[in-house]
C-alpha cells in the first residue's frame, strides 16, 4: 500500500510536496522544528509518514494542572543538561538506524545531593525513577553512591530472535546508581526497570508511541482495557485464543470438570458453567487467617439463588479483591467469572474437590483471560483503581519547565520486589498466570494487559501500534530441555501456605511434561530423564521439606537448579540418546514401607525381547561394563522399613509410590575437610561453604556445597558418597558434548538414618579418581534412598 508521501509524489514536484506537508502539518509545530523541516526540506520531509497508518488510541488526556508547584526550578546540575522536547524523538537528519549499547556518561553527582534537591523537579523525577527516596540508598560498602544517566533510544523490534534491537523512534533517559568509583550496586529495593521520557501531549510527531500518557489519576479507564481486548481479537487472531502451554490439548472446562461452577456477575449467583461458555478467572493471594466467605456444602444452594451475592449476609463477607474482581467483568461485558473460594466447593470431601484443584492449568487455560490480583498480601486489598480513589500512586510525571513535561514510564516488574507485594512469590500464582491465554494486571496503581502476542499494554504508555505486538509475537521453542527445567526451577523458589499443596500446585505441568516432554513426573522428577535431573543443585540456602523425598527439589524448600542445559545441551533428543550411554542404575520405586514390592520408575517398554539379547539399561540400551567390579545385580532384595516416614501422597502419578528409591550402584568413602582448595564450578553461585573430599593419596578429589549447619555437625570425617551416572560440570567448547574429555562420575553425598539414606549434595569426580576411594575401595551396593 503507498503511502500519502508516495501518492503526492506522483503527481507533485518534490518542492511542492513539501509545502504542502508544511501547510497540512506544522500547524502546532514548534519553533525550532520548522527551522530543522526548513533548513533540510529534503530530509525531514518523511516526518508525515512516520505513523504511517491509523491506530485505534484513545484521545490523550489533559495534563493535570498541579505538576508545578511554587518555588519548583531546574538546580543547576539539570540547568546544565538543557533538555528540550528535541532529545526524546529520533529525526530522519539523526541518522541513526540501529540501537545502541547503553552508555551511563551523564554525572548527575551524589546520591545524596540529589535526594536533598526536592525542588528541583528533574531530580525529583530521577528520584522517582529509581524507586523513591526510601529506596535510593546514599552509600554502599563504605563508599558514596552516585547518580549517572544514558540518553538511550526506544521503537519497534523488528527481529523475534534478536530482543536487545530495535529501530530507534523515540529517546529514553535511564538513571543508574553506581559507586564513585565505578561498578554498579548490588540488586536491591530500588527499580529495575527506569525510563524517563517525553509526555505524549507534548510531542511534535504524529506518532505518540512509546511516549508517557497520562491516566485518570481517580480510577481505571475500562474503555481502554475493552479496547486492548478487541484489539488483540482484530490484530492476534488464533494466536491468543489458546494458552501457550494448552495448545496440544485445549478442552471445555465444564466437560473436563463435572463439579465446574461460575459466578454469574450479573445474576450475581453461582450457576453450573454452561457448555462452552466465556469466562475470566481470578488469580490472587489469599493471605493468612482470614475468614471470608467461602462456597460450602451447606451454603451452595443458596448461593445459587440468583441476587445471592448481595445479600448482606454474604455480600459483606466477600473480600474486597473478589468484589472488585466482579466488577472488572462486567466493566468488560463479560458474564462469568471463576473464583477458586467460591467456584470450588471448600469442604467437599469427595473426589469433586481433588478434581478441580488437580485441573487448575485447565480452569486458568479455558478462561478467555485471567484477572490478576498483583499487588497486596491478601484477598482483601482489593484491585487498584477499580472503585474511585483507589489507585496508591500518583503518576510521576514532572513540568522540566513550561512546555516540556517528563514522565517515568513504571514498568509493572519494578514493584514485585516490593513488601506490600506477595503475589509472584506464591507457588498457585505461578502455574495460574503461566496457564492462561490473556491477563489484565492490577500493580502499581494501574491495569497492564498481556497476551501472547504483546508483553505488556499500559495506560501510562501509547502502545496501542500494530507494530509493536508483531515483532514481539514469538513461536514457543520446542526440542529444548531447558524450558522444562525452567518450569521446575521457578516453581521449587516459591512459597506455599499449606506444604502438603507441593504437587498440586504442579499439576498442571505435570501434564505439560507428560504431552511435550513425554516423561511422567516422580515426585517432581521427570521418569524418562531420571538420572541427569536428579543432578539439579541449590542456588542458595535451603531446608528440608520433611515430607517429600531429599532426592527430589520437592524434598527442599528453596530454588533448585536443574542445569543440563548448561553443562550438556538444550536439545532433548541429544539429552535422550546421551542418557542412554552415560547411565547404569536401574531405578527402582518402592511402592509403601510395608511391603516388599518394588517397581521401575521408568516402566519398561512393551515389545518383544529375544533371549539372545544384551541386557539393556534403565534407557533401554545395551548395558555397558564400566567398573572393574561385579556390577550384575540390579533386582531390589526383600527389605521393610521399620518407623519409615510416610511423605505426602505422589498426585502427580497415576502409579505412585512411597518416595523411596530402592537400587544398586557403586559406592565410595572420602575424606571430608573444611576448606575446599578450590572455588565453585561455573555456575554455582549458591553462597553456601565448599568442602572438599579427598582420597588414598591425601589429595583432593571433588568439592561439595553444603549448608552451614551440616558442615558443623559433620566436617571433618568421611562420608558415603554414591555413583549418579556421568556428567559434566560445564559444556565443552564448541558444543562438542558428546566427546570424552569433561565427562565425570557425578556423586551424591549421603547420610544415612538407619535403613534409609538421605540426599546431601551433588558433586563430581574424575573418573579415574575412583580406586581413590578410601577402606575397601569402590563397591557395588544396595541403597535405599529417601
Amino acid at each position: 500500500m503507498k503511502t500519502p508521501d508516495s501518492v503526492y509524489s506522483m503527481l507533485l514536484p518534490r518542492r511542492h510536496l513539501f509545502q504542502l506537508f508544511l501547510s497540512l502539518f506544522t500547524r502546532d509545530l514548534p519553533r525550532y522544528l520548522l527551522d530543522i523541516m526548513q533548513t533540510d526540506p529534503l530530509n525531514y520531509s518523511s516526518l508525515a509518514t512516520q505513523n504511517w497508518t491509523h491506530i485505534p488510541a484513545p484521545a490523550l488526556l489533559p495534563v493535570p494542572d498541579d505538576l508545578r508547584s511554587p518555588g519548583d526550578c531546574l538546580c543547576i546540575v539539570c540547568q546544565q543538561l538543557n533538555l528540550t522536547a528535541r532529545h526524546f524523538f529520533v529525526l530522519p537528519i539523526d541518522n541513526q538506524w540501529t540501537s545502541q549499547p547503553d552508555n551511563p556518561n551523564i554525572n548527575l553527582g551524589l546520591a545524596r545531593d540529589i535526594l536533598a534537591k526536592e525542588r528541583c523537579p528533574f531530580c525529583r523525577l530521577v528520584v522517582n525513577a529509581l524507586g523513591g527516596a526510601d529506596k535510593v540508598p546514599i552509600d554502599e560498602d563504605g563508599e558514596l553512591v552516585s547518580v549517572t544517566m544514558s540518553l538511550n533510544t526506544e521503537g519497534v523490534r523488528p527481529d523475534v530472535n534478536n530482543s536487545s534491537h530495535h529501530i530507534p523512534e523515540i529517546r529514553v533517559l535511564k538513571p543508574y546508581l553506581q559507586k564513585q568509583t565505578g561498578g554498579y550496586l548490588r540488586p536491591g529495593r530500588y527499580n529495575f526497570f527506569r525510563e524517563i521520557t517525553l509526555l505524549a501531549n507534548d510531542s511534535p510527531s504524529l506518532s505518540k508511541t512509546f511516549f508517557v500518557r497520562p491516566i485518570n489519576e481517580k480510577q481505571i479507564d475500562f474503555s481502554m482495557v475493552q479496547n486492548w481486548i478487541s484489539l488483540c481479537e482484530r490484530w492476534h487472531g488464533a494466536a491468543c485464543h489458546k494458552s501457550q502451554l494448552l495448545n496440544h490439548s485445549m478442552t471445555n472446562p465444564a466437560a473436563e470438570i463435572p463439579s465446574f461452577r461460575l459466578i454469574d456477575v450479573f445474576q450475581n449467583c453461582l450457576v453450573r458453567a454452561p457448555q462452552g461458555c466465556i469466562y475470566a478467572a481470578l488469580s490472587y493471594v489469599w493471605g493468612r487467617n482470614l475468614d471470608f466467605l467461602k462456597t460450602l456444602t451447606g451454603n451452595v444452594r443458596k448461593l445459587e439463588q440468583p441476587g445471592a451475592f448481595l445479600i448482606p449476609s454474604f455480600r459483606d463477607r466477600i473480600p474486597m479483591t473478589i468484589q472488585d474482581a466482579m466488577q472488572v467483568t462486567r466493566e468488560i461485558n463479560m458474564q462469568y467469572l471463576w473464583v477458586d473460594c467460591l467456584c470450588i466447593i471448600q469442604d467437599d470431601d469427595s473426589e469433586g474437590k481433588t478434581d478441580a484443584i488437580s485441573k487448575m492449568d485447565l480452569v486458568y487455560g479455558g478462561a478467555v483471560l485471567t484477572i490478576i490480583a498483583a499487588a497486596g498480601v491478601d484477598a482483601n486489598v482489593g484491585l487498584p483503581g477499580v472503585r474511585p480513589s483507589t489507585r496508591g500512586h500518583r503518576q510521576p510525571i514532572e513540568e522540566i519547565m513550561p512546555g516540556l513535561r517528563l514522565g517515568f514510564k513504571s514498568r509493572y516488574e519494578n514493584y514485585l520486589m516490593s513488601n506490600d507485594t506477595v503475589y509472584h512469590t506464591r507457588a498457585w500464582t505461578y502455574q495460574e498466570r503461566e496457564f492462561t491465554k490473556r491477563s489484565i494486571i492490577f500493580i502499581g496503581g494501574q491495569v497492564i494487559f498481556k497476551c501472547a502476542a504483546n508483553s505488556e499494554w499500559r495506560e501510562d504508555v501509547v502502545c496501542e501500534d500494530h507494530r509493536i505486538l508483531r515483532a514481539e509475537l514469538r513461536v514457543p521453542r520446542s526440542n529444548d530441555i531447558g524450558k522444562f527445567e525452567g518450569f521446575i526451577q521457578a516453581y521449587s523458589a516459591l512459597a506455599l501456605t499449606y506444604e502438603s499443596d507441593i504437587y498440586y500446585a504442579f499439576a498442571g505441568f505435570s501434564r505439560y511434561f507428560q504431552v511435550e516432554l513425554k516423561a511422567r513426573l516422580c515426585h517432581g522428577i521427570p521418569d524418562a530423564y531420571f538420572d541427569w535431573f536428579l543432578l539439579w543443585i541449590p542456588t542458595g540456602s535451603q531446608t528440608r521439606r520433611q515430607k517429600a523425598p531429599s532426592w527430589s527439589w520437592s524434598g527442599w524448600v528453596g530454588t533448585s537448579w536443574p542445569r543440563i542445559w548448561d553443562w550438556y545441551h538444550r536439545r532433548i533428543d541429544m539429552v535422550n540418546n546421551a542418557q542412554q550411554q552415560r547411565t547404569w542404575i536401574i531405578w527402582y520405586h518402592r511402592i509403601s514401607h510395608n511391603s516388599v514390592v518394588c517397581v521401575r520408575v521408568l516402566p519398561l517398554k512393551k515389545k518383544k525381547v529375544s533371549w539372545l539379547s544384551a541386557p539393556k539399561n534403565f534407557y533401554g540400551s545395551p548395558v555397558q561394563n564400566r567398573f572393574s567390579f561385579d556390577c550384575k545385580q540390579t533386582i531390589p532384595t526383600h527389605k521393610i522399613l521399620d518407623n519409615a516416614p510416610v511423605y505426602y501422597p505422589d498426585t502427580l502419578n497415576p502409579t505412585p509410590g512411597s518416595g523411596f528409591l530402592q537400587f544398586w550402584t557403586v559406592s565410595v568413602l572420602f575424606d571430608l575437610k573444611p576448606n575446599a582448595s578450590r572455588g565453585a564450578p561455573v555456575g554455582h553461585n549458591d553462597g553456601l561453604p565448599r568442602i572438599g573430599f579427598f582420597g588414598r593419596d591425601g589429595y583432593e578429589v571433588g568439592i561439595v556445597a553444603v549448608s552451614d549447619g551440616w558442615r558443623d555437625k559433620n566436617v571433618p570425617g568421611k562420608h558415603e558418597f554414591i555413583l549418579i551416572c556421568e556428567g559434566r560440570d560445564e559444556r565443552a567448547e564448541y558444543d562438542k558434548v558428546d566427546l570424552e574429555p569433561g565427562w565425570k562420575y557425578m556423586v551424591m553425598l549421603i547420610e544415612w538414618n538407619g535403613q534409609w539414606a538421605e540426599r546431601v549434595a551433588i558433586g563430581s569426580i574424575e573418573k579415574q579418581n575412583l580406586n581413590q576411594a578410601l577402606g575397601k575401595g569402590p563397591i557395588w551396593k544396595e541403597i535405599i534412598l529417601a
